[in-house]
């Protein structure tokens, strides 16, 4: 009987110190995301780390980098926060367009176009690992609504006459039967 209290209490007091040391893991996660400045972005860097510190760059302005960091959360284990990168990937490639498109119209198609293309393709996998983001779907709506009209092409200024299909066709003899 007493061996058995005995192997209870460690038993015990190993599941408190399992559990405290999580405990302390979160608490240092929580204040190492409250200033993700301070985080360095390795392959060991927690998932939710890299999506903070993506964060932070996007609101300070280098969309270069927060692309980057977005981008390698493509295959995070957590869908949740997988489907907020691809949203949030959206996000800077529709307003980068958007602001090309106010900014310079039809003079910077190529740009404005690829750019709202690339925002559509991640709003739509947001949509498909969270269907029940209605932020993801009224921008997904509003890129279709920017989406530049194609461009026109050149019209041909071909004067040549129509000729017989045998005139044009190599190998064949011209004329008729």
């Amino acid at each position: 009987m007493l061996k058995t209290l005995y192997v209870l209490s460690l038993l015990a007091l190993g599941g408190v110190v399992y559990h405290g040391f999580k405990l302390y893991q979160l608490e240092t996660l929580k204040r190492t995301m409250a200033n993700p400045d301070r985080v360095t972005v390795d392959e060991n860097t927690p998932d939710i780390l890299v999506f903070a510190k993506a964060m932070r760059y996007e609101q300070t302005g280098n969309t270069g980098e927060a692309i980057r960091l977005y981008a390698s959360l493509r295959n995070a284990q957590d869908p949740d926060l997988r489907a907020r990168a691809f949203h949030n990937l959206g996000t800077i490639y529709l307003r980068d367009g958007a602001v090309h498109w106010n900014a310079h119209g039809v003079l910077d198609y190529a740009h404005v176009s690829s750019q709202i293309e690339l925002a559509k393709e991640n709003y739509r996998e947001a949509l498909r690992l969270n269907p029940d983001d209605w932020d993801a779907r009224f921008n997904l709506e509003y890129a279709w609504r920017i989406t530049p009209p194609p461009k026109e092409k050149p019209k041909s200024d071909f004067q040549g006459s129509k000729s017989s299909v045998y005139s044009t066709l190599p190998g064949l003899p011209g004329g008729g039967p």
